[in-house]
């Protein structure tokens, strides 16, 4: 049996985000250093595992130790290691010395950059329990946390204070000191239901003694054992369980043995919308709602998953009377709200800032207004609904119950309005306005909520490019590239396209007298660059880089739906079997006309054979594939150019010597090339398309 290896960092509890985030960088860290230590085997599990109270890290087939290695190491320009006559100098006993080798076994290395001093170094591989050793205090200061803290006399930044270590190589401790804590074999239980220290006799016992002491470590375990228990709940009390994928992830970090505790609230309180009724519940108090059945009625039910079993019927009675407070909040904060129409908002937006540079919310609103009547003209949409749409839009967020619930903005003013008898069109679109929230949400699917949608992401777009608000690295406070990303996704997705270069050209008109942004060309430059990148990550791995490259090089950044019409027919004709010959003689007739001048073509200079039958083949279909490129058919004219052209360019790449001694016969040849290159091109990049074929150097097989 090969042996396990266990890691266990015991703290105070961390926060529910913190877990995940750990365990992440620590299964990462520990793969990178295990390779490094060169104690990997073709059998390495790695596998982290955690609770609020502790980090763990199991690593099965590890190898018995190092192996040996035999190395050449590179040292300095032999000029400044030894003299003319060969005498050493410093630098030469140095770094012998650093090896641990005699002058005289240093060695000259001739490489492109001169001659340097080299050594063959041995090392002999040292015992895993001995790599370990080594390698473990740098893998526990490699673990990250969205924050970190110090605490004592020490240095060392973590979660949170650490109280344990345990390290276990089979039955083994491997010794190493972190934080001021000496690694041993000493765990803890639940921190209720066993708190006693224990002894750990072996590494592979670890889950199942602490099971025994009512921790379950591993976070997939846990999970499941959670839901189990709150899909039995919830049908004890004649309901389902609304799902919530992020309130699970959320509850399975809190709790080392997962307990469900039931309770419930006064049946009045479901008068209120079912979104304040869940957002108390899920977003204030972590529990989970229950329905009748799937998509039915809520139950005045909630289930609260906790971390001991013991007196659930106290834990229920302060969870009711916590839930009842919160709720009967929320119900003086829709009755006051419902005091005054939703529109008497709008003017006190004028005193909340949108951004500093960029004035309030109210000028904001105002621009949106105007953007959504542009955009909704463009797209034969209703112009009337999205400007009236556009304005009620925010008006939510002066309300009180989205004060004290941010999480309900769109939602309350969607509600709000409904019942104002506003239509139910512009009231989704207030509630739409906001999507899609992030990669896993829906886009608007009716046409007012996308007009607005995208109204006010290119407002905020065009406002921070035009101040200079651009994000660099991992630093997009305005998130906008989830913004940019979001207008995308409509465009492709929901039911309007998006002409990238008008919506940023109405943006900048609509900000005159609000802000003062660079100029307008400056800042198309800018977002068009920031659109077509957040588009290649987009697309990338659904078609292929090199075709996502490939169109966006021939797009002339207006429509979105153009461009995936240009994708979609250039991966089309990627899967054709004649794709490969065709992209690499197109890939050839650009590079070798990219610098030579366009012209007419002079037919009485053209050579029979290949030649002239494939300036009459070109001739025969140019206008029909530029009709169909014009008509945005690019499939049509792709084909037309594989089926015409494929084969005429390729065997006059095989029979015709382009680059001749006469001028007017060269010059001749690259302006038929250059034609049918721009033709092409007008479609896609061909020369920036990979291909499987071997590709040949134009300037020597031409």
């Amino acid at each position: 049996m090969s042996s396990e290896f266990l890691l266990e960092i015991g703290t105070e509890e961390l926060p529910a985000s913190f877990v995940t985030h750990a365990l992440r960088s620590m299964k990462a860290s520990a793969v990178e250093l295990v390779g490094q230590a060169r104690l990997g085997t073709d059998s390495l599990e790695v596998h982290a595992m955690g609770t609020p109270r502790r980090l763990a890290l199991r690593v099965r087939g590890l190898a018995a130790s190092q192996p040996d290695r035999d190395e050449t190491v590179m040292g300095p320009p032999w000029s400044a290691a030894f003299d003319a006559d060969g005498s050493p100098k410093k630098a030469a006993s140095g770094f012998a010395k650093k090896h641990g080798v005699a002058v005289e076994e240093l060695r000259k290395q001739s490489t492109d950059k001169g001659d340097y001093v080299s050594v063959q170094v041995h090392e002999a591989g040292k015992a895993t329990a001995a790599v370990l050793a080594e390698i473990l205090p740098q893998l526990c200061q490699r673990i990250t946390f969205p924050k970190s803290m110090r605490w004592g006399p020490g240095e060392i930044a973590f979660g949170r204070p650490i109280h344990w270590v345990v390290s276990l190589l089979d039955s083994e401790v491997i010794g190493f000191e972190f934080a001021g804590v000496q690694a041993g074999r000493a765990t803890r239980g639940h921190r209720f239901l066993a708190p006693e220290s224990f002894d750990l006799d072996e590494a592979r016992n670890y889950e199942r003694a602490l099971e025994q002491a009512h921790v379950i470590v591993d976070l997939e375990r846990r999970k499941d054992r959670m839901m189990g228990g709150l899909l039995a709940a919830a049908k004890s009390l004649d309901g389902v369980l609304e799902p919530d994928a992020f309130l699970a992830d959320e509850c399975v970090s809190l709790v080392e043995e997962p307990f469900t505790v039931p309770g419930g609230f006064d049946e009045s309180f479901l008068e209120l919308p079912d979104r304040v009724v869940v957002s108390v519940m899920r977003d204030h108090q972590r529990y989970f709602a229950v329905r009748a059945s799937e998509g039915g009625a809520l139950l005045p039910s909630y289930l609260n998953v906790v971390n001991t079993a013991q007196d659930p019927e106290t834990i229920s009675k302060g969870n009711d009377r916590v839930l009842r407070a919160r709720l009967a909040d929320a119900r003086f904060f829709v009755e006051e709200d419902r005091k005054a129409p939703l529109a008497d908002r709008l003017q006190k937006l004028d005193s909340v800032v949108f951004q500093s540079k960029l004035g309030t919310m109210g000028a904001k609103v105002r621009r949106l207004q105007a953007n959504a009547r542009a955009l909704a003209e463009r797209s034969g949409a209703d112009a009337d609904a999205c400007v009236e749409a556009a304005r009620l839009c925010k008006a939510d967020l002066e309300t009180l119950i989205v004060f004290e619930f941010p999480e309900l903005q769109g939602e309350m003013g969607r509600w709000y309005a409904l019942r104002e008898g506003t239509d139910s069109a512009i009231a989704d679109a207030i509630r739409d306005h906001y999507r899609p929230q992030g990669a896993d949400d829906v886009v608007p699917n009716q046409v007012v909520g996308a007009v607005v949608a995208v109204a006010d992401r290119i407002d905020t777009l065009v406002g921070c490019f035009g101040i200079g608000l651009v994000p660099t690295g991992s630093a997009d406070p305005f998130a906008l590239r989830r913004a940019a990303l979001g207008i995308i996704r409509i465009a492709l997705e929901g039911p309007i396209d998006v002409d990238l270069r008008q919506l940023i050209d109405q943006a900048c008109r609509a900000y005159a007298g609000d802000a003062e942004l660079a100029p307008a060309e400056e800042v198309r430059a800018s977002l068009d660059g920031f659109f077509r990148g957040r588009i290649r990550a987009m697309l990338k791995d659904a078609h292929g880089g090199d075709v996502v490259d490939a169109c966006l090089g021939a797009w002339d950044g207006t429509s979105l739906r153009d461009l995936r019409s240009r994708i979609e027919a250039v991966a089309e004709l990627g899967a054709a079997p004649e794709f490969e010959a065709l992209a690499v003689a197109f890939k050839r007739a650009f590079n070798i006309t990219k610098e030579s001048a366009r012209g007419t073509i002079d037919p009485a200079l053209l050579e029979a054979g290949a030649e002239t039958t494939l300036a009459e083949r070109f001739v025969t279909v140019r206008d029909q594939i530029r009709e169909a490129t014009g008509e945005r058919r690019y499939a049509d004219a792709l084909k037309l150019v594989a089926k015409e052209l494929g084969t005429p360019i390729d065997r006059y790449f095989e029979e015709v010597f382009v680059m001749v001694d006469d001028p007017r016969v060269r010059e001749n040849r690259l302006r038929l090339l250059g034609e049918i290159a721009d033709t092409v091109n007008g479609i896609a990049h061909f020369h920036q398309l990979g291909t499987k074929l071997q590709r040949r150097d134009p300037s020597v097989s031409a």
